[in-house]
């Protein structure tokens, strides 16, 4: 009796066999290059992580005054000093110079603010609680800070300090008041030789913030002291801007008042 079907049915085992074993290895090969992509993937995102904690850290040698963090908000405690940065402007500062030089300026601002706050506690006897600053993702600066007086601060002491810094703050402004009067008596002076000499000579039109104070971000700062009921000021993203000139000009010799005691925005800031 002849036996039929049995070289089929080997066929078809062995090519079952060969494709089950075909298809394991396929398998195999797809979760080993999965495992290799996802260690390329966290390879490359410990990478990036490790550059931006090394920026950052160059970014927190601008502001040694404060504690350097990278968020989305003010820092919540409720002591220290801190400035928070958030994480999307940190990212297009590592893409754009412009951004980049701009922020640093901005950060160094902060610095020269930190400076003149605890400059004005010292003379007034007070003691910073906590201040917090935050640059969010336009890169626009928002500023929130407590103090408190010292108990050994008398009555009488308060009363001296506001009246003196109400006296520097008229000093200041009579300042300005004579260099926009020797300002004039110049152009008076040219204009006159010109009409002699029968010469026409062009005039320097005198722009209004050419006339500025020995300080104008000490100015500022003392200005929404004084005009301040309660201790509360507030301090925009323009009065940043102020300070940061101020400061610039100091640096670059422009200014002289290393003598003059400057006073900061540190009472109670928000924005």
């Amino acid at each position: 009796m002849t036996i039929t079907g049995v070289n089929n049915y080997n066929s078809v085992y062995e090519n079952t066999y060969a494709s089950s074993r075909k298809e394991a290895a396929k398998k195999e090969e797809t979760k080993e290059t999965a495992a290799a992509q996802k260690n390329a993937e966290t390879a490359e995102k410990n990478s990036k992580s490790n550059n931006a904690t090394e920026y950052a850290n160059g970014l927190a040698k601008l502001v040694p005054s404060a504690e350097f963090r990278i968020g989305d908000g003010f820092s919540t405690a409720k002591t220290g000093i801190t400035l928070t940065v958030s994480p999307k402007l940190l990212e297009k500062m590592q893409n754009d110079p412009e951004t980049e030089k701009e922020m640093k300026e901005l950060i160094k601002g902060v610095e020269a603010k930190n400076k003149l706050a605890e400059k004005w506690n010292k003379m007034t006897g007070r003691t910073t609680v906590f201040r917090h600053d935050w640059i969010d993702a336009n890169g626009e600066f928002h500023s929130f800070s407590q103090t408190i007086r010292k108990d050994e601060l008398n009555e009488k002491l308060r009363k001296e300090a506001q009246e003196n810094a109400e006296k520097r703050i008229e000093k200041s402004r009579e300042k300005a008041r004579k260099n926009a009067e020797q300002l004039a008596e110049k152009l008076e002076e040219k204009a006159e030789e010109a009409k002699e000499s029968e010469k026409p000579e062009e005039k320097k039109v005198v722009k209004e913030d050419e006339i500025t104070t020995p300080n104008k971000a000490e100015q500022l700062l003392e200005e929404k002291m004084a005009a301040s009921k309660d201790g509360t000021i507030y301090l925009s993203d323009a009065d940043m801007k102020t300070i940061i000139e101020a400061a610039q000009e100091e640096d670059a010799g422009k200014t002289t008042v290393k003598d003059q005691p400057q006073v900061g925005a540190n009472l109670d800031l928000k924005i």
